[in-house]
């Protein structure tokens, strides 16, 4: 959702409201058909509000880049992965470091004196 589509809600509403104000007793078919189309107009901003509309799908970074690897049949993603390039670029750098295995300061003199006393 963007401000753009937020303020084009707002227009379209007021549009709308503006014309079935106007309208008489008996509206014409192009008065109807107008207003049709701006309340068409508002439900497609409407719509747009709470979707995730940009092209990675991610909720975090829609707007941000396309992976470049996916859906590329020669070098897949591992699964799990998505299109967003931040959150891959995150997902690879945690692989990298595993966090699971930790250097050796445990092992070091020192902590084991402070461990002991």
């Amino acid at each position: 959702m963007g401000y753009a589509n937020l303020r084009e809600l707002q227009t379209a509403l007021t549009t709308a409201s503006d014309l079935a104000s106007a309208l008489q007793s008996a509206p014409t078919r192009q008065g109807a058909d107008q207003l049709v189309d701006v309340l068409r107009q508002a439900l497609t901003a409407a719509s747009s509000l709470g979707a995730e509309t940009g092209p990675t799908g991610c909720a975090l970074h829609p707007g941000g880049a396309v992976d470049p690897l996916y859906g590329d049949p020669e070098d897949p993603l591992p699964p799990g992965y998505g299109k967003c390039l931040l959150c891959n670029d995150r997902r690879r750098r945690a692989d990298a470091h595993h966090p699971h295995i930790r250097p050796h300061t445990r092992t070091h003199p020192r902590w084991r004196r402070r461990l002991s006393a």
